[in-house]
């Protein structure tokens, strides 16, 4: 399972106090003993399998990073770039799609989680957190979730950064709310139908899932800044997966955006979808 127990020891360690966890929380959230912990960290013994999900999700990272020190979240943020540079590659002002949701759930927020996936640079988290949600913002970028950490400590509000990627990474907690905007594409197309069964059945009822995804259109170019692993919807797509849902809004429209530096056009859909009690 991981070659060097010493390192993988050190590795836990070190996450957990980065988390501000004692051994004894740890264990009781993995209901083992207090030892059990301090002899993984010594590097005397190894969590058992079926732990390393769990373990992984309480510290924030991937099971791979967990056992090898590294992450596909440090390694292909396909705008790890950009993100590296002081300004903010899709600005500070929340998107559109986040105003209507802060709008639809009426200042109601106060206690509500929300899951933020592929945050980017935290723009729409921190203008979540800013509305009252409790915000947990995932994002596979390292320098991505810096620059999040840091428009967090800018504007005062608190979000819990989640450095994972959103393919591997697995469900736990239930929100209020599931929103992605412009991120779903990386989604391999093969396992989509599976994925958003997962976000579904991770919502509450009377929460809300709302999306923002790119569709092929034959009279649109493929945008100068799209990557090899993204992969395009088709119109429909979001009405079908949410077809057992109240859909409040879905809409598909072009836009205009400049992305890149060089003006370009991309076909959206985006959907409003509310869960109800069967």
């Amino acid at each position: 399972m991981c070659n060097n127990h010493n390192e993988f020891g050190r590795r836990i360690a070190a996450l957990r106090k980065e988390k501000g966890c004692t051994q004894e929380k740890i264990s009781a959230m993995l209901n083992v003993t207090p030892q059990a912990v301090s002899k993984w960290e010594q590097g005397n013994a190894l969590p058992d399998i079926l732990l390393l999900p769990l373990l992984a999700k309480l510290l924030n990272v991937s099971i791979d990073y967990l056992l090898t020190g590294e992450s596909s979240a440090g390694k292909v943020g396909p705008y790890d770039e950009e993100y590296q540079k002081e300004e903010y590659y899709w600005g500070m002002q929340p998107s559109e799609l986040a105003e209507q949701i802060v709008e639809l759930i009426e200042g109601d927020t106060a206690h509500k989680h929300l899951l933020d996936m592929g945050s980017g640079e935290g723009r729409d988290a921190i203008y979540f957190a800013k509305c009252g949600f409790q915000v947990d913002a995932l994002e596979i970028s390292t320098p991505g979730v810096e620059k999040i950490r840091q428009y967090s400590q800018l504007a005062g509000y608190e979000v819990n950064v989640l450095h994972a990627d959103m393919i591997g990474y697995e469900l736990s907690a239930a929100y209020d709310v599931i929103y992605s905007h412009g991120s779903l594409q990386f989604l391999p197309p093969e396992q989509r139908a599976k994925h958003f069964a997962t976000y579904k059945q991770r919502t509450k009822v009377g929460g809300l899932n709302t999306h923002l995804i790119f569709v092929e259109k034959p009279f649109i170019k493929i945008a100068p800044d799209w990557e090899k692993n993204e992969f395009f919807y088709q119109s429909g797509d979001l009405a079908r997966y949410y077809h057992d849902w109240e859909i409040l809004r879905c809409e598909e429209r072009i836009v205009d955006c400049n992305s890149a530096g060089i003006p370009h056009r991309h076909a959206v859909n985006h959907i409003i979808a509310r869960k109800r009690e069967a």
